[in-house]
């Protein structure tokens, strides 16, 4: 059985402008922490949670799949 951590806050989008390129990110004190623990550690011994509150727009279930990539 893997230990929990949650982390809680918000979600910042980000948005960065190169010429005519947009480019989409997510970030965040608290997301960060939520990855960069994730990152580090064996998910069968730690399971990293995120905690925030989320629409049901597309920009919603981006996060979700990006956080999902990142083992939160």
């Amino acid at each position: 059985m893997s230990s929990k951590i949650a982390v809680i806050g918000e979600c910042m989008i980000e948005l960065s402008q190169k010429g005519t390129e947009v480019n989409r990110g997510f970030g965040g004190d608290t997301l960060n922490t939520s990855v960069y623990v994730a990152r580090q550690v064996d998910p069968a011994a730690l399971t990293v949670h995120y905690v925030t509150a989320l629409g049901t727009d597309n920009f919603s279930q981006q996060m979700l799949d990006a956080w999902q990539s990142e083992s939160v």
